[in-house]
């Protein structure tokens, strides 16, 4: 399991003073760029070999508010990997380390030349915790 730590910034609000459900996306993407990137896989690793992650579905809960300036962590695990699909979990934690929200998204492999869902290579599979 990989950790992000970040804090709920001014602009991530809403009118009502708590983290816009929007921005929860945004920050928890943060996080799995984080992931991949400390692993090898950053955007110009991407560019050069002209594979990378796609998002194929994504459920998100929000379990409770979040306020500016609070400090979050992060949780990125990959829960399973079949074939060319594969599943990440993720939980947005205050610092009580109580869960405000969870996403699961449902992943692919992507070759950006033949516009088509791939299956994983090793080095991807190392970015994202499987092997």
């Amino acid at each position: 399991m990989y950790f992000f730590e970040t804090m709920v910034q001014e602009t991530h609000l809403d009118i009502f003073g708590h983290m816009n459900n929007a921005r929860y996306l945004e920050v928890f993407e943060q996080a799995r760029w984080d992931l991949i990137t400390q692993r090898g896989f950053s955007l110009k690793k991407i560019q050069e070999v002209g594979q990378g992650p796609v998002i194929l579905e994504a459920h998100l809960r929000f379990l409770k508010e979040l306020k500016q300036r609070d400090k979050i962590k992060i949780s990125v695990e990959c829960t399973e990997y079949n074939g060319k699909i594969g599943k990440l979990k993720q939980e947005m934690l205050n610092e009580k380390g109580e869960v405000c929200a969870e996403l699961i998204v449902v992943i692919a492999f992507f070759d950006l030349k033949t516009r088509k869902i791939i299956l994983p290579t090793p080095e991807w599979k190392t970015a994202i915790g499987i092997s």
